[in-house]
């Protein structure tokens, strides 16, 4: 009877860890599935106007990151982001970027990233019809900033410079034109899609994917080894008797 017990205690103890290892190992299968799904190219939706995705009164929805935008406006001040890690794929590079706050209609406005910072700034009078990304605002600082330069491309640190009402993000600007259609020229950086970075190779989870479930099915088979083990004993020893 006790023995009956104590084999029931193992079992509940076996299907409680037992759960809790495939729970495991479905967790590193979702984590291959993001490892996959991030290294997936997807491809552009085609380019809409800023305001039909965003707004001042809220952040931005994850459906608008990455999208490709169309603006117009004035540009109205110009600052400096340090040491920013340009968006590429291949080896990492920084830069000084030239960001600048664009007024729009309404007395809203947005930062724009023109491109690499030049030593004479480009005086842009009249409006500025611009193509481009949009990036959520960053949360980490680059570099210290002094005058006339901004941490991070963050629209929360101007707040107290403009009386514009501001949309969350950023532009990355991939193309400019006066209202005359005329190209305008300056040093342009990438602006691919932004990837979610997950640790890890697909190859890896799913190896611990089969780890986890094999402990699973080890743990859950122990009590009846041992149950075994035990009459295999109580055999042999009333054969000695």
């Amino acid at each position: 009877m006790m023995r009956s017990k104590g084999f029931i205690a193992q079992l509940i103890a076996a299907i409680a860890l037992s759960i809790i290892f495939i729970g495991l190992g479905n967790w590193q299968l979702d984590r291959s599935e993001d490892v996959k799904a991030a290294r997936q190219f997807v491809p552009d939706s085609p380019r809409v106007d800023l305001e039909s995705i965003a707004s001042v009164t809220s952040n931005l929805e994850p459906s608008a990151i990455n999208r490709l935008v169309k603006l117009s406006g004035n540009y109205r001040q110009i600052f400096v982001a340090p040491n920013q890690e340009l968006l590429t794929d291949g080896e990492k590079s920084f830069a000084n970027l030239e960001v600048r706050l664009l007024e729009l209609s309404g007395k809203r406005g947005i930062l724009v990233v023109r491109g690499v910072q030049s030593r004479e700034n480009q005086e842009l009078t009249g409006e500025v019809k611009i193509s481009g990304r949009l990036y959520p605002r960053q949360t980490s600082d680059s570099a210290k900033a002094l005058e006339n330069e901004i941490s991070r491309i963050d629209p929360a640190l101007i707040v107290g410079q403009t009386d514009l009402s501001l949309f969350d993000g950023y532009v990355v600007a991939t193309a400019e034109m006066t209202s005359l259609g005329e190209e305008i020229e300056t040093t342009r950086i990438p602006a691919p899609q932004l990837k979610s970075k997950v640790p890890g190779s697909f190859w890896q989870h799913i190896s611990y994917v089969f780890v986890w479930w094999l402990m699973a099915l080890l743990v859950l088979f122990a009590p009846f080894y041992n149950s075994m083990k035990e009459r295999q004993v109580l055999r042999e020893t009333e054969v000695k008797l």
